[in-house]
């Protein structure tokens, strides 16, 4: 970067070498998908925890050219935020992309709305004077706790240790870019839509209770491996187990939503490049040390937790807090906010709308596709993609500090109980009874 006239620092425009961008790793030959799978998930931790050189624009290409679980060959965009958010980046990616069954034909995807649907509207809705000042009193309560709660998250206010936030997340000495392992589940989009219809839920409502529910068994099953006990020897409180404990998770929020952008398309279209994504913090639901717990009970009070949030104002106030904070104290200002957001919670969780069909790369079908956030002050982050009728939930974990074999198995059957919770569910049981009982 450099400083133009007036001292402000402005992009430098350079030459770019395709050869300095474009990395192709070396693997061993002849190994098994299995093993090329384990050295995929490596490198992708390696390149993951390596910084930008200053001497060259700040994206890179890595074309893996060996089989994994999920395809032929992997193709790995990196990017630094510095450029922009996630929605930009993504937008690039779909640039790149047509229809794997039809390339004439442009991807379609979901539309996008944070108005509630009329049946739900329907439900609360005020009548009368009096009830409908009533409503914005309660929204100015709401949205002056909000306003309190995002200043105080800047500054000292943050959660306790706990089975997911380590102290390693807490001090500022210690290097951002750890190694992490990374595990992915894969859910089938219509069965999440099933149980949001039974609960009267949204998505968004059903991906916060299912993570609450996670981070709940690996906090139990943690504190029965331990005995109750931590590494050093010293008896843990029952608390710390993470079960009680008051935990935040950091919600990424699209602000295009808010500027009239109710489609993909519509953003793909627009130019709205930069970083329009904002950090909204929700309670995680919390529940006693029992893992005998209903687990419809965390995506109901996660539904609670997301409707107060929406009853609020603080969306509209994000953008003036930050543009104050950028006036004290200039774009410094402003990467602190962000930073003490994130140190201060203990998990975070960014999502994307991808398109209903299946994509294709220059005629090479899309069979899986992902992505993942690091350098975050956090040990444990998920990211999740809907597409193809498929919701694809990632984590990433601190190694040396997540028992990433527990949380896999917790996160492997975390979302079956909620299913069997709401549907009664068995092997082997008819979707057109599953629909019926949604019904």
């Amino acid at each position: 970067m450099e400083r133009n006239t007036k001292g402000v620092l402005r992009w430098k425009k350079v030459d770019v070498r395709m050869e300095d961008h474009l990395i192709v790793p070396t693997f061993p030959i002849g190994l098994s998908r299995e093993i090329y799978d384990e050295h995929l998930r490596e490198y992708l931790s390696k390149i993951g925890c390596e910084k930008f050189s200053d001497e060259k624009p700040l994206w890179e290409v890595h074309l893996v050219k060996y089989p994994s679980l999920n395809g032929a060959c992997t193709m790995i965009f990196k990017f630094s935020h510095a450029l922009g958010d996630g929605y930009s980046f993504i937008r690039v990616f779909f640039k790149c992309c047509g229809r794997a069954d039809k390339s004439s034909y442009p991807l379609t995807f979901p539309r996008l709305s944070l108005m509630k649907t009329q049946q739900q509207y329907d439900g609360y809705r005020v009548i009368g004077f009096g009830k409908k000042l009533f409503g914005l009193m309660r929204k100015c309560k709401n949205t002056s706790y909000d306003l309190m709660e995002s200043l105080l998250r800047t500054t000292f206010f943050e959660d306790r240790l706990s089975v997911i936030r380590s102290e390693t997340s807490t001090n500022m000495n210690i290097e951002l870019f750890r190694p992490f392992n990374i595990h992915s589940v894969t859910l089938s989009l219509e069965r999440v839509k099933q149980v949001k219809t039974k609960l009267g839920a949204t998505v968004n409502d059903v991906i916060v209770g299912l993570l609450s529910y996670i981070i709940h068994l690996y906090a139990v099953r943690k504190a029965k491996n331990m005995d109750q006990y931590g590494e050093d020897g010293s008896k843990m409180e029952s608390t710390n187990g993470g079960t009680n404990t008051s935990m935040t998770i950091c919600v990424m929020l699209n602000m295009r939503i808010f500027r009239g952008f109710t489609s993909m398309e519509d953003m793909i279209r627009a130019e709205a490049w930069g970083n329009h994504s904002r950090l909204l913090m929700i309670p995680l639901p919390t529940f006693p040390n029992l893992e005998e717990v209903n687990p419809l009970d965390f995506i109901i009070k996660a539904k609670q937790n997301m409707d107060r949030k929406k009853n609020s104002m603080i969306f509209y106030l994000i953008d003036s807090l930050l543009k104050t904070a950028m006036c004290i104290k200039g774009q410094k200002g402003i990467d602190e906010m962000l930073y003490y957001s994130l140190k201060h919670a203990s998990t975070m969780i960014t999502s994307v709308i991808g398109p209903k069909e299946q994509m294709a790369i220059l005629n090479h079908p899309v069979s899986n596709f992902y992505y993942l956030v690091s350098g975050i002050p956090q040990s444990i982050t998920f990211t999740s993609v809907s597409c193809m009728e498929e919701l694809k939930l990632v984590v990433t974990m601190e190694k040396g500090f997540i028992d990433s074999e527990l949380f896999i198995s917790c996160m492997d059957e975390a979302f079956e109980k909620i299913f069997r919770a709401a549907f009664g569910y068995y092997p082997g049981m008819d979707d057109n009874e599953i629909t019926r009982k949604s019904n």
